[in-house]
Formats: structure tokens, sequence, C-alpha cells
């Protein structure tokens, strides 16, 4: 379960990453109804760089953080020995 939480996290990074590579955080200005500094811009193209930054920016710190608490409650539970059972009386 941790690898799963810290590939989402890597996973929004990346996202974020290539959307910031691709110049998508000019069109973000035409969410507060301006035209980007180049001309016209498309309105998704800004809100895929809106929804890349918040994913990157504040879900993939949360993931990459309960990943490794969830790493670390794993080890200290698997060096813990197993409680021992009574044996059952036979039948």
């Amino acid at each position: 379960m941790s690898r799963l939480l810290a590939l989402g996290a890597a996973l929004l990074v990346a996202a974020f990453a290539a959307c910031h590579l691709l110049g998508l955080r000019e069109h973000v200005s035409v969410l507060s109804g301006t035209a980007p500094p180049g001309g016209a811009g498309d309105a998704s193209l800004g809100v895929a760089y809106a929804l890349s930054w918040f994913g990157g920016v504040i879900l993939a710190p949360i993931l990459a953080i309960a990943a490794g608490a969830l790493a670390a409650v794993d080890r200290l539970r698997s060096r813990r020995p197993a409680p021992s059972r009574p044996a059952r009386p036979g039948r």
C-alpha cells in the first residue's frame, strides 16, 4: 500500500512538471478573466495547470508522508514476534 501512495505522489509531481515544462503556467491567467501575455489562451490549459499544481504541491507531499509513515508502521509490525497461541485440545 505504501508503494501505491509513493507512486501516486510521483505521478502527481511528474504531471505538474510536465505542465510546467510545456509552459501552461501562462494560461492560468485565463482563470481570473485576463488574457495571457502571448495572446488568446485556452481556459482548459489554465485549469489543467492549476489542477496539476494543486496535485503536485498539496497532494503529493501528503501522499509521500503517508507512504513513509505506513512503511514505518509496517516495518515495526514485522519486527514484533507473533503472539503464541495455546494448543487446542484434540477431539
